[in-house]
């Protein structure tokens, strides 16, 4: 006979499992346009500083078919666009922010009640996630970094890594200074939506 008790862990265990996932719809930025159209990117935030052309595979690269990778049939044509602390990916007319650079963003990011400012520790973080229940360590990874990801910067940095839902193959990643005395969030990527978003 299962006690009360032991349902209520599986319960939590189960929502727990279910929710370290994230999906775009979750992310809100006041002022900053998460996805939209190219003209409502230059309305809201004006020109670009930079910009890049690039491909992107509509499927993972990592698609199997009888137990082998299978590489995607064909590759879309897309466009990076780089602001002081924000980067954009551009399909045709839409965009979606990829990257937010909080080290120069005053912005708030909720993700959904969860705000996640400029000042936030990895400590602070772990804490608001997991009483959600958007952190498990079945689900979620971290992993300590001396050459971080994006600037290749050689800072001493520490990667938390959740599930996308939009992009099965790719996790949202958080990134936090991993020094003595700062252990701040750095940045965080955004992978492209390529169920249900700009990616088809």
């Amino acid at each position: 006979m299962v006690t009360k008790k032991l349902l209520l862990l599986i319960v939590m265990a189960c929502s727990s499992h279910i929710n370290a996932q994230i999906s775009m719809n979750d992310i809100q930025i006041p002022g900053i346009l998460t996805i939209g159209s190219y003209s409502q990117l230059i309305e809201s935030q004006g020109y670009p500083n930079s910009c890049f052309t690039s491909s992107i595979n509509p499927i993972s690269q990592r698609c199997l078919k009888k137990g082998e990778s299978v590489a995607p049939q064909y590759k879309l044509q897309c466009e990076y666009l780089l602001y002081d602390a924000y980067e954009y990916v551009h399909v045709g007319d839409s965009v979606q922010l990829v990257f937010v650079d909080l080290r120069k963003s005053k912005a708030i990011i909720y993700l959904k009640d969860i705000a996640i400012t400029r000042k936030i520790t990895q400590k602070e973080f772990l804490s608001d996630m997991a009483e959600k229940g958007w952190w498990s360590d079945e689900m979620c990874q971290y992993r300590i970094g001396r050459i971080e990801s994006h600037y290749y910067s050689f800072s001493n940095v520490k990667n938390f890594s959740i599930d996308y839902r939009e992009d099965p193959y790719s996790p949202v990643l958080f990134t936090f200074y991993n020094r003595i005395f700062d252990k701040r969030i750095w940045w965080i990527e955004l992978p492209i939506m390529r169920i249900g978003g700009i990616v088809h």
